[in-house]
């Protein structure tokens, strides 16, 4: 019958052939996208760069009009050439985009722009006050979005004998008159006390590798923006040797990274997450921040900071969510764990460093993830909770002799809580493969988990050895699944 099928299809007239596969291209080749409403159109567009916008125009009459009502204006210059004309061409096509914009919003009346952002990897003070315009015509139209990105411009001093930097400075404009600006997004430029800051409604900011060039310019900056609830503050530095002094009421979630630790107190009286990253812990100010309920920390301390870390932690009544991280390699090897309601903890301990947790009391703890070597332990004294526990093993070694498994034994002895649920991530399914050597000499059941996960690189024809292995580690299990690497 399909043979039948075939030939007949054959012996249709050449221009029925024709009509069905121009029917067929022509579905193939129909427009959707025009069909769809212009609200859709408009949000698609403005993920665009307006280089990539303008041509737009072209495609058709609809979209002849269509660039001038997209709310967003992205100008990327990603080039490291540090020409004249280079720069010259770059603010001509600026200025040009923002005048033919400023007419068509004369002529529509629905036109409005929300977002503005301005990407220059080579800058040059030779074009500052050309910058200063583009920011005065986004603040006369009341955008909410502001995202500014510049690189340094570096001169060679003769002098000194040693190069100088030169970044981009907020103008007044932006600095005094963005009464509507909710998001701004700074990354290296400099911010100083020349004026004073406001933004009445701004909501978030944002600031990478800013330089401030005076002692006072956070807290003025803080002070003229009483509505700002997310703040964070990214390999910033300060041309003084003073230290910073965070104080907010408004500001709800703060997050600091920082190579070089600048920071004196922070003192934020409705703070909800805090976020720190190569800062002290010990600049929290626990008499006012008592509202955290998210807290991640990665410091650079020490084993006598233990019993400080400790108090902190049991004196934030409210905190659920803790991480702690030792990405430095010079942490602690003791650490207690009071919370009354902390429902999740996370522990990031890469290095070689041994590592103990004791969860003196936390009622309702209810999960618990390490990321870090097997010379870990954790127990709980209070045994009521039943855990969902995470435990990532980094191994950069790859030597799976008869250590490595003795030691895996102890990880898995050391792991006395009680567990509702179990996850292993391993990158190497050897890692797990305990030899039948050292089966015949230790004691099982090593653990007496009921429900396993492991997720790893695992073939098929070594699954069934995974599945042995692990029922000798537990052979109390009820549920078994593996979960390949690969697959996920």
């Amino acid at each position: 019958m399909a043979k039948k099928s075939v030939e007949e299809n054959d012996l249709l007239p050449a221009r029925k052939r024709v009509k069905a596969t121009s029917s067929s291209n022509k579905a193939e080749d129909e427009d959707r996208i025009s069909k769809l409403p212009d609200a859709i159109i408009l949000h698609i567009l403005s993920f665009l760069p307006s280089k990539d916008l303008v041509p737009t125009s072209l495609l058709s009459k609809r979209w002849k009009l269509m660039w001038y009502s997209v709310p967003t204006l992205s100008f990327l210059d990603t080039k490291h050439a540090r020409l004249p004309w280079h720069y010259d061409r770059f603010c001509d096509y600026v200025d040009t985009s923002l005048e033919r914009r400023k007419r068509g919003m004369f002529f529509m009346g629905d036109s409005v722009i929300t977002s503005f952002k301005l990407q220059i990897h080579s800058y040059a003070r030779s074009i500052a006050h050309r910058i200063d315009k583009w920011f005065a015509f986004a603040v006369q139209n009341k955008v909410k979005k502001i995202s500014l990105s510049f690189s340094k411009e570096t001169e060679w001093n003769r002098d000194l004998r040693c190069f100088d930097y030169y970044y981009y400075c907020l103008p007044k404009t932006l600095v005094v008159n963005a009464m509507h600006l909710t998001i701004l997004e700074l990354g290296k430029v400099e911010l100083n006390s020349r004026y004073s800051f406001s933004f009445p409604c701004l909501e978030s900011l944002s600031m990478d590798l800013v330089r401030l060039a005076d002692n006072d310019v956070l807290d003025k900056l803080l002070l003229g923006s009483p509505s700002l609830e997310k703040f964070r503050l990214d390999c910033c530095s300060l041309r003084t040797d003073h230290q910073l002094n965070i104080n907010s009421f408004s500001l709800k979630f703060l997050q600091i990274q920082l190579t070089k630790d600048i920071v004196e107190q922070i003192r934020v009286a409705n703070l909800e997450s805090l976020e720190l990253f190569g800062v002290y812990f010990g600049t929290i100010n626990r008499s006012v921040c008592k509202t955290i309920r998210n807290l991640s920390l990665n410091c650079d301390w020490g084993p006598e900071e233990s019993s400080s870390l400790e108090y902190l932690i049991s004196n934030l009544p409210l905190l659920e969510n803790l991480t702690l991280s030792n990405w430095y390699g010079l942490g602690m090897n003791h650490i207690k764990i009071s919370s009354k309601q902390l429902k999740r903890f996370e522990l990031n301990n890469p290095f070689t460093d041994e590592m103990t947790v004791v969860i003196e009391s936390a009622p309702k703890l209810e999960s618990f993830c390490y990321t870090g070597n097997i010379k870990f332990s954790i127990s709980m004294v209070e045994s009521s909770n039943l855990l969902n526990g995470t435990f990532i093993i980094l191994d950069r070694q790859g030597n799976y002799d008869g250590n490595w498994f003795i030691g895996l034994m102890n990880f898995f002895l050391n792991l006395k809580c009680c567990w509702n649920t179990i996850s292993l991530d391993v990158d190497s399914v050897e890692a797990l493969l305990v030899p039948e050597s050292l089966k015949n000499i230790c004691r099982s059941p090593l653990v007496n988990w009921e429900h396993l996960r492991v997720v790893t690189e695992c073939k098929p024809e070594m699954e069934s050895d995974l599945r042995d292995a692990l029922m000798w580690v537990s052979p109390s299990l009820k549920t078994l699944s593996i979960a390949n690497k690969g697959i996920l």
